[in-house]
C-alpha cells in the first residue's frame, strides 16, 4: 500500500513550520522577559524555550526526511528518522533540566535577585497562553497523521506550558509575598518536572527504534485472522510487526494445503495482507510465509474432501495473540 499521502504529508510539514515559528517568537518573548526580571524561574523557562526551537528545526528536517518513499538503500522507508528526532529532543530537555538545576542552584547559594515582577508576569502569561495553541495543535495533527515526532514535539510543548505556568505562579507569590526565595525553588520543581517528560519521550524513541512489540497491535492483527477464518487457514505463527513512522509492517508465516498452487497462494498472499494493514490502521506493508501441511496438522484442519488428509478432523485451535506469535516450527 502507498503511505505517501500528499495532503497528510503536506499536513505534517505545515505543522513543522508552525512549531519552529512559533516557537522562535516565544523564545525571544521568554529571554525579554528575563531581561527585565533577573528572574530564575524565567530563566529556566527560557532555556526549555531554546530547546523547543532546536527540537523544532530537527522536528522539521525529520519530516521532510520521513516523507521520502522507499528506495534501494532504505527499503522500508525513511520513517524511523522521527524516533530518532524524538530522542535527540528528550536528550536536549535533559539537557536543560540540568542547566535549569545548576542556575536555581547558585541562586539559591548566592541569593536571588528579582525585579519588575508585573511585566514578566504579563509576558509569560501572553506567551505561555500561545504555546499552550501550539502544543494542542501539534498534539492534535500528530496523531491525525500518526508522526511520533509530531507527537512528541507537541507533548513537549505542553510540558513547556506547565513550565510557564508554575513560573507565572511563583513569580505571582513572589511578588504577593516579598519571598525571592520562592524563583529559584519553583526553578528546581521546574527542572524535574521537564526532566521527566525528557525521560519519556527517550523511552518512547528507544522503544520505536529498537522495534519494540506492541501487544495491542499483535492482539488486533491476531484477531482479524481468526475473524472469519476459511478452512485454508490451518495454523498461522511467527507474527511479527514494527512501525517505521506512519507505516506499519507485518511478518506472518501460515501453514495451508501443500497441494495449493501458486495463483491460489498468491491470492492468500494479498486477503492475508489486506486483514492484517487493515488490523493495523495504517498502510503499510506485509511478508506472508507460507508453510505446507504435515500429517500432524490434520485434526486441526477443516479443509472438506482434502485428498492427503492422513487423520480425522478434530477442533481447530483458535489463532490467539500467543499462538500467532509463537516462534517458527520445523516442519
Amino acid at each position: 500500500m502507498n503511505g505517501h499521502d500528499p495532503a497528510e504529508i503536506a499536513l505534517r510539514l505545515r505543522a513543522g513550520w508552525i512549531s519552529l515559528v512559533v516557537g522562535s517568537f516565544v523564545f525571544v518573548g521568554k529571554l525579554a522577559a528575563y531581561g527585565l526580571t533577573g528572574s530564575a524561574a524565567v530563566l529556566s523557562d527560557a532555556l526549555e524555550s531554546i530547546v523547543n526551537v532546536v527540537a523544532a528545526a530537527l522536528l522539521l528536517y525529520s519530516l521532510v526526511v520521513a516523507a521520502r518513499p522507499a528506495d534501494r538503500s532504505h527499503p522500508y522507508g525513511h520513517g524511523k528518522i522521527e524516533f530518532f528526532s524524538a530522542g535527540v529532543e528528550g536528550t536536549l530537555i535533559a539537557v536543560a533540566a540540568a542547566l535549569i538545576a545548576f542556575e536555581a542552584g547558585r541562586d539559591l547559594w548566592l541569593g536571588p535577585h528579582v525585579k519588575r515582577i508585573d511585566l514578566g508576569l504579563l509576558l509569560i502569561t501572553v506567551l505561555t497562553a500561545a504555546n499552550a495553541g501550539l502544543g494542542l495543535y501539534l498534539i492534535r495533527v500528530g496523531r491525525r497523521t500518526h508522526s511520533l515526532a509530531l507527537q512528541a514535539d507537541g507533548h513537549h510543548v505542553m510540558t513547556d506550558v506547565v513550565t510557564s505556568a508554575a513560573v507565572v505562579v511563583g513569580l505571582g507569590a513572589v511578588w504577593l509575598t516579598g519571598w525571592t526565595i520562592l524563583d529559584p525553588l519553583v526553578a528546581l520543581a521546574v527542572a524535574l518536572n521537564i526532566l521527566r517528560t525528557g525521560w519519556a519521550l527517550l523511552r518512547s524513541a528507544v522503544a520505536g527504534l529498537m522495534d519494540e512489540a506492541d501487544d495491542a497491535l499483535l492482539a488486533g492483527m491476531a484477531e482479524a485472522l481468526e475473524k472469519d477464518r476459511e478452512p485454508w487457514l490451518i495454523d498461522a505463527h511467527g507474527l511479527r510487526a514494527w512501525r517505521s513512522g506512519g507505516f506499519h509492517h507485518a511478518d506472518l508465516h501460515v501453514a495451508v494445503p501443500r497441494y495449493f498452487d501458486a495463483e491460489r497462494l498468491h491470492a492468500i498472499d494479498a486477503e492475508l495482507t489486506q486483514r492484517l494493514l487493515g488490523a493495523s490502521g495504517r498502510p503499510g506493508d506485509a511478508i506472508v510465509h507460507f508453510d505446507p501441511c504435515r500429517p500432524r496438522h490434520c485434526p486441526g484442519c477443516a479443509m472438506p474432501e482434502c485428498p492427503v488428509r492422513a487423520a480425522a478432523f478434530e477442533r481447530r485451535t483458535p489463532i490467539d495473540p500467543e499462538r500467532a506469535t509463537r516462534e517458527d516450527e520445523p516442519l
